[in-house]
């Protein structure tokens, strides 16, 4: 569970690295894919074992990842979202598909202009 603010996204959620298998990492650089990836900015798995020298960031750092993936796919709607979302086994895909869903009814989704007072109150989680 992750409760958006600037603060808690900052500490919790940002240093959050993406993962990946080693045995794929040659077929994704053969595709153009991945050819930033190193282990300072992902976490990258062999069989069992985490190859990082020093481990996760996080013991959940896997679910991290997957909260700051939905975060950017969900921005993509264009507009802030206030609401709950909930995932079991989130990705790119199903964000992706959950985005397509929502906007392609109006009936869906509700645009509604926030107060000076409710504006000032996300203000201070934003800050």
């Amino acid at each position: 569970v992750f409760e958006f603010s600037k603060k808690a996204y900052l500490k919790e959620i940002s240093r959050a690295r993406t993962f990946g298998f080693l045995k794929d990492v040659q077929a994704l650089r053969s595709m153009g894919l991945a050819l930033g990836g190193s282990l300072e900015n992902a976490v990258v798995i062999d069989e069992n074992k985490i190859l990082n020298p020093e481990g996760l960031r996080f013991e959940n750092e896997f679910v991290r990842h997957k909260i700051l993936d939905a975060i950017g796919d969900l921005a993509l709607v264009g507009a802030p979202i206030l609401g709950d979302y909930t995932a079991f086994a989130g990705s790119h895909d199903l964000n992706h598909k959950l985005t397509l869903s929502v906007l392609a009814d109006a009936k869906n989704f509700e645009l509604v202009d926030l107060t000076a007072e409710v504006v000032r109150e996300y203000q201070k989680v934003f800050a």
